[in-house]
């Protein structure tokens, strides 16, 4: 079965509803006011029977240019446009900015149908199709077939059926394996059945029963029914037109422009990055940062253009320029989506384009952001995910899919081709691009070296105060994954909270060496009774702040003993005292007994024994200080 939606599009009163009615003998003017006044006001939907397991729905889009709105949403997400041009009128306005509109959104399939043919003579129609040919020939559209029909006398009617036929059967199938998408285009309720929605089904499938999310809002419902061409089925395809009946959201906060999915597949954005291409109906230049109205899917949103290689936008046809829209709502979006911009006065459609980003930033002005905004675009999808990764440091596996509108197979997929190519490099089970890992180890071992360089003394840098280093340009999940990862590597070690390069011994620094020396020397030499460390250190004329690192370097290369805040011991002096103290009371002993083997001051005794009860080597009970099994 092949399902697939045909929009026939046109200037006003040029015979769309008519030829619609002829194909499929449905009027599609439904509404009182569309009678009383002859024109299309909101689009309309015919079932056409036109071949055996062929499912085609066909859309009447408004030709009126105030209801431009409602013929973008007509069109979007159509396989084929019938393109009307009244015979007796020719090409008009509106038949040049739908043929405008058609190409911007990227629809290609198209047969142009010159109706009203019984009410002009065959020179007419030559002239007729003359025009058409002279505007169409530097378009998208012109190797388009032309068809002369009459919808009252159904003249040309047969032949337009075998058209419509030939043309889609040249359709490349639409895969239905991808995440389910819906752009709403009505809303209703029916007596007895409540909620309605109808939309052209872009993307996956929908099923009666399952569970949808409506976007931007994030409303939660559930398919109670699917309706397609007034019958009952119970799943539907993409191209195909379906009616909706939904329980579990309010009526009155639906509209046209919602989307209908069930997954996280797709972003929400109120700013995207896009290429855009101006038509040949613009007529006024448009400044930096002018508003401007954007139809996208089936809905419209106000926002802001804004270039990065000019401040204004002449105008000029069919010219190309990659720019950015900030909305003032969010709207539904993937990467390669087609819509179209209009000014809103004086009202023109002056340029469509293509998503190449839906999560745009503030960038500078410049051919720097022009290049990268070209490779977002033209590059593989494996180079625009490296490049999303590299601009955005780290991704969640979700934020991956909407930025590339991918399903997860296909994201799985391409993760494992940039991994195979070197591209890609997973650590602590998050995923990023190689070049920013390897900037990021290059940093922290460049920086780690500068530091030993000017802190020799120091056995590292805490861990904590690079980490808030690194923070402010990469995401501390990055960071502390190339931390474990340089570790794993045998790059860095870890002391306690420290880090530091494998290769580094904190050292003396060779100008206050001798001088350093000097002060280990008197400590060693001073025994039981050393000086106050910064008496020596300035005995020594060590300058007050080296003195510190200094004094904090005896402490951590354990060539000292802190016996208090003033006094330090050298660590050979009180592994030489234990020794003694040991042979001679080899169990336990006294403050006393201490005092006549060691013949030192009581003052440096009592901070020498509990130097020794801090560091375990004794336990005090009482009197008696045991020694222990360590």
């Amino acid at each position: 079965m092949g399902y697939y939606t045909i929009g026939i599009a046109g200037h006003i009163d040029h015979g769309k509803t008519t030829l619609t009615k002829a194909l499929t003998n449905v009027d599609t003017d439904r509404l009182k006011e569309e009678k009383e006044r002859n024109i299309s006001i909101e689009l309309g939907y015919a079932p056409f029977q036109i071949k055996e397991n062929y499912h085609v729905s066909i859309i009447d889009v408004p030709g009126h240019e105030k209801f431009i709105r409602q013929m973008i949403a007509g069109v979007t997400g159509i396989d084929l446009v019938l393109v009307v041009v009244a015979a007796d009128e020719g090409l008009m306005p509106q038949t040049k900015e739908h043929f405008e509109i058609l190409s911007l959104l990227g629809i290609k399939q198209a047969i142009i149908v010159v109706t009203k043919a019984d009410l002009v003579d065959d020179e007419q129609l030559e002239l007729a199709s003359e025009e058409i040919r002279d505007y169409v020939n530097d378009t998208d559209f012109k190797t388009a077939e032309i068809v002369y029909v009459d919808g009252v006398s159904k003249r040309g009617i047969s032949t337009l059926n075998e058209k419509i036929i030939g043309n889609l059967d040249q359709l490349q199938k639409r895969d239905d394996k991808g995440a389910l998408r819906l752009p709403v285009d009505q809303v209703f309720t029916l007596q007895g059945h409540g909620t309605i929605l109808r939309g052209t089904l872009h993307d996956g499938t929908i099923t009666a029963g399952q569970s949808i999310t409506i976007l931007p809002d994030g409303y939660k419902g559930k398919v109670r029914q699917l309706q397609s061409q007034n019958k009952t089925v119970t799943k539907a395809f993409p191209g195909q037109r379906v009616a909706i009946n939904i329980s579990g959201i309010d009526r009155g906060k639906l509209q046209r422009g919602h989307v209908i999915v069930d997954s996280g597949h797709y972003a929400i954005s109120e700013c995207i990055d896009v290429i855009i291409r101006t038509t040949r109906l613009m007529e006024l230049p448009l400044k930096q940062r002018t508003l401007v109205k954007l139809h996208i899917g089936t809905s419209e949103v106000m926002g802001k253009i804004v270039f990065f290689d000019r401040n204004t936008l002449e105008a000029v046809a069919e010219e190309e320029v990659y720019c950015q829209i900030r909305l003032d709502e969010p709207i539904v979006a993937k990467k390669g989506d087609r819509f179209i911009l209009r000014r809103p006065s004086p009202t023109e459609t002056f340029a469509g384009g293509k998503v190449i980003n839906v999560n745009g930033g503030k960038y500078h002005f410049g051919s720097k952001t022009i290049n990268m905004l070209k490779q977002m675009e033209k590059g593989s999808l494996l180079d625009q995910l490296i490049s999303l990764l590299e601009e955005h440091k780290l991704l969640s596996y979700e934020n991956m899919i909407k930025q590339l509108g991918l399903t997860k197979q296909e994201l799985n997929q391409l993760l494992e081709e940039g991994v195979a190519a070197g591209q890609i490099i997973k650590l602590s089970g998050q995923i990023f691009a190689y070049t920013v890992v390897k900037q990021l180890d290059d940093d922290v071992l460049l920086h780690l070296e500068q530091y030993h360089i000017q802190n020799p003394l120091r056995h590292g840098i805490p861990k904590a105060e690079l980490i808030q280093t690194y923070k402010k340009s990469y995401p501390e999940k990055l960071v502390n994954a190339v931390f474990d990862q340089l570790k794993i590597n045998n790059d860095i070690c870890l002391n306690g909270p420290n880090i530091y390069l494998n290769t580094f011994q904190p050292a003396l620094p060779k100008q206050w060496e001798k001088r350093m020396n000097g002060v280990i020397d008197k400590l060693e030499e001073q025994g039981l009774e050393p000086k106050p460390i910064e008496e020596l250190t300035v005995q020594a004329e060590i300058p007050d702040k080296i003195a510190k690192e200094f004094i904090n370097y005896l402490k951590n290369e354990q060539i000292v003993d802190k016996l208090d805040e003033k006094h330090l011991i050298h660590h050979k002096v009180l592994h030489h005292t234990t020794h003694v103290l040991k042979d001679e009371y080899p169990d336990s002993f006294t403050l006393q007994e201490a005092k006549s083997v060691l013949n030192v001051s009581r003052k440096y005794l009592v901070l020498i024994l509990e130097l020794l009860d801090r560091k375990k080597v004794t336990i005090r009970n009482d009197q008696k200080r045991k020694w222990t099994a360590i």
